[in-house]
């Protein structure tokens, strides 16, 4: 089994975290009220209310989803070798880590459905069902927008962290004798 697989490091990071934080929580109630105003828009408006809003967020899902990335590549770059060993071997690796990750999936999954909410706004159906469907979809497409949005917002915490804990880690490499460190130096050479 590869620890390192999405499915595994979810486990460690624990499911229950996704599920019972306040991202989630704030991503199913603002959809609720913007799923009951939506009962009061005419048919024809709630397709080109679709097709707008899924058009812009195409492009502010791309966006954010560089941004992680790049996020996470600036926060390897800057930690050292000693830092990165250090977490592991705390095993918070995955803990601090994983974050990224996950927004970066998040991030994807809702450009694919921005597109697909787009092309389907954009088909002529004229029937009640598909526009309840349309409604429906419509919530379900601003709660995973509004949960990513606010899991990315909640990576600077993740960040945070990760600078208290180097933080940990030079106070603890303060506290070597530094005469130890030149020792094992010579020692390694």
């Amino acid at each position: 089994m590869n620890k390192y697989s999405f499915v595994e490091m979810l486990k460690i990071f624990k499911i229950s975290r996704l599920f019972f934080c306040m991202e989630a929580y704030l991503s199913i109630f603002i959809p609720t009220v913007m799923f009951y105003l939506m009962f009061y828009i005419d048919r024809v408006s709630l397709k080109s209310i679709i097709l707008e809003i899924s058009k812009f967020l195409i492009a502010s899902d791309v966006a954010m989803l560089a941004i992680v990335i790049s996020g996470f590549a600036i926060v390897l770059s800057v930690s050292g070798s000693d830092f990165l060993y250090f977490l592991k071997r705390k095993d918070l690796n995955i803990k601090f880590f994983f974050p990224f990750y996950l927004s970066s999936v998040l991030w994807g999954a809702h450009t694919i459905f921005s597109i697909a909410l787009f092309i389907l706004g954009s088909t002529n159906i004229e029937n009640e069902f598909f526009y309840d469907l349309l409604v429906v979809l419509l919530f379900i497409y601003t709660s995973l927008f509004i949960y990513a949005l606010l899991n990315s917002i909640s990576l600077v915490k993740t960040i945070m962290r990760l600078g208290f804990e180097k933080v940990r880690l030079d106070e603890k490499l303060d506290n070597i004798d530094p005469r130890l460190l030149n020792d094992e130096e010579a020692n390694g050479n």
